[in-house]
């Protein structure tokens, strides 16, 4: 927005919930927040990405900007990423992965990530090209515990190892999966790899009737 996103948020809250108010069954909860939505626009804001108008449901677990988030993390995005090639503020792109994540029961990005590949909702996301990507029984391991959400010290304890070597065995899975670069940080590339290794048959997907159950 070109003023304050909060306040024109909240007119537009107070709005939407005035008219429906007082006009009953005449007029929608939804038509309620376009009234108010376009009163905003034509009195010179600049609302983008949609704000103001009432976030849609596409599934009982998902909304409509869910699928654009777990794109980004499995394409190996931050969120200051996803927030500048979205076009929508950080602190409402933060906001909403943790809202995904706590709605998914997910412990971290990573989990998300793999909830999502297990549910069936990343099968219109095109796999990343990589060539032969081999990897050893260990570090498949370490890999399926990165997608349950598990931490380096948790790895560690069910590898039965020390921590530097669950590190040890976790870089050089993501090396050969091709999911580090340079500027990347752990927050990022985890959920990275499980994409990548769902994506190149590395961790196993769930039969198509049982994806549909689950989403």
């Amino acid at each position: 927005m070109s003023r304050t996103s909060t306040r024109a948020l909240a007119f537009g809250a107070i709005v939407a919930q005035a008219l429906g108010t007082h006009l009953g069954a005449r007029i929608t909860p939804e038509e309620a927040a376009e009234v108010a939505y376009t009163a905003l626009v034509n009195s010179g804001w600049r609302i983008t990405e949609g704000l103001g108008r009432p976030a849609r449901r596409i599934s009982p677990t998902l909304w409509e900007y869910d699928p654009t988030l777990l794109a980004g993390l499995a394409r190996g995005r931050s969120t200051a990423e996803i927030s500048t090639e979205t076009g929508v503020a950080y602190g409402t792109v933060k906001h909403r992965m943790e809202s995904l994540r706590s709605r998914l029961g997910a412990r971290n990005s990573a989990h998300a990530v793999a909830i999502a590949y297990r549910s069936g909702w990343m099968r219109g996301l095109a796999p990343e090209p990589r060539g032969r990507i081999l990897l050893t029984p260990r570090q498949y391991q370490a890999l399926e515990l990165v997608a349950d959400g598990m931490s380096n010290d948790e790895i560690a304890a069910e590898l039965g190892c020390s921590s530097n070597t669950a590190i040890t065995h976790l870089r050089r899975t993501y090396a050969s999966l091709g999911a580090l670069r340079p500027d990347i940080t752990p927050a990022v590339v985890r959920p990275y790899a499980v994409a990548l290794a769902y994506q190149h048959g590395h961790l196993p997907l769930p039969a198509a009737s049982d994806q549909s159950q689950a989403a």
